[in-house]
């Protein structure tokens, strides 16, 4: 998020769906050298292709009663989205903004997902606490958190068998289970109390991204100088512009079960 594009939809009389595309991809094609039949035939081609594509129904979406079941939520930068969060039902929390989202389930296009604007409040006629209250629901039943140690990723990561869990690891990776809009886990009801159970310590948090988030149990091996130096490095050099969540770092008090700055 934070990265805003211009998108043309291609909308047709006979039917409810519009597929977006974005020009800037085709423009750089043009400056290689695509001619302008060349391009307007890719987008028909693309506009066709999408719209065979699409196995679910814009029905199911625009009924609440139904919707409700895939409704999610996930976190991004408040600062980095306020333009856009004028236009999005949200929560501020600390420095970052909770918004909801529809998300596809079954299906080729299983997984993909549509931001929740007020229009969709209006059309559906419930408010922002409703839209929480089934997100918080369906994540906790459909996209439970994930806890696991970095030696045990790594060793996953290069295909040999990850360790159990251990309580003496450094870092862990905090994420759901898809890997997917996973920071939005630190949200769980009770889920931060329980991992601080776990570690039998206060922790760092670290975010790596809107997909997960990096776990430092306080041992007092890092200052939050330092952690916060880890985390502008890796926001510069290794995450996308647009899946950037924080430059700040977090800190869970097990103690007053409260997550602070």
């Amino acid at each position: 998020m934070g990265v805003m594009l211009d998108g043309l939809m291609i909308h047709r009389e006979d039917s409810s769906m519009a597929p977006m595309f974005y020009p800037a991809e085709f423009y750089k094609k043009w400056e290689n050298g695509d001619s302008m039949e060349e391009l307007a035939e890719e987008i028909l081609e693309f506009e066709e292709e999408q719209r065979n594509a699409v196995d679910f129904s814009l029905k199911d979406f625009e009924d609440y009663g139904i919707a409700r079941k895939n409704i999610y939520y996930k976190l991004i930068n408040y600062k980095m989205n306020e333009k856009r969060l004028e236009k999005m039902p949200h929560i501020k929390y600390l420095d970052l903004a909770v918004v909801f989202y529809y998300r596809v389930e079954g299906g080729s296009f299983h997984g993909a997902t549509v931001l929740i604007r007020d229009a969709n409040l209006e059309n559906w006629g419930i408010t922002k606490h409703r839209l929480l209250e089934d997100a918080v629901v369906n994540a906790g039943k459909k996209l439970p958190y994930t806890l696991q140690g970095m030696e045990a990723l790594i060793a996953e990561l290069s295909g040999n068998d990850p360790a159990s869990f251990k309580r003496d690891e450094l870092m862990y990776v905090l994420t759901n289970k898809e890997k997917y809009f996973g920071a939005a886990v630190i949200l769980y009801p009770h889920a931060l109390k329980h991992i601080a159970g776990l570690l039998r310590n206060n922790f760092y948090i670290l975010p790596s991204s809107v997909h997960e988030c990096i776990l430092v149990p306080d041992m007092g091996q890092y200052s939050r100088m330092e952690l916060k130096r880890m985390v502008k490095e890796v926001n510069e050099n290794q995450v996308e512009e647009e899946e950037i969540l924080s430059y700040e770092v977090y800190y869970y008090d097990r103690e007053k079960e409260a997550l602070m700055m």
